[in-house]
């Protein structure tokens, strides 16, 4: 089981397409179904300037 939040410069609602999208393909890039809990966190910027997303992620392996 994992936790995934994910950091995003300058978020708008009319962006969510384009971040299901990007989970879509990172999703099966991976061969993995994403489940929840999944958050999306819009940001005013991230520690590094040039950065537009970040992931933080936190699993429970038995």
């Amino acid at each position: 089981m994992a936790k995934l939040t994910v950091y995003l410069v300058d978020w708008t609602s009319d962006k969510m397409p384009l971040f299901a999208e990007g989970v879509a393909r990172a999703s099966a890039k991976l061969g993995v179904t994403p489940l929840s809990p999944l958050t999306g966190v819009g940001v005013a910027a991230l520690a590094e300037p040039d950065l537009l997303v970040e992931i933080e992620a936190t699993a429970v392996i038995d």
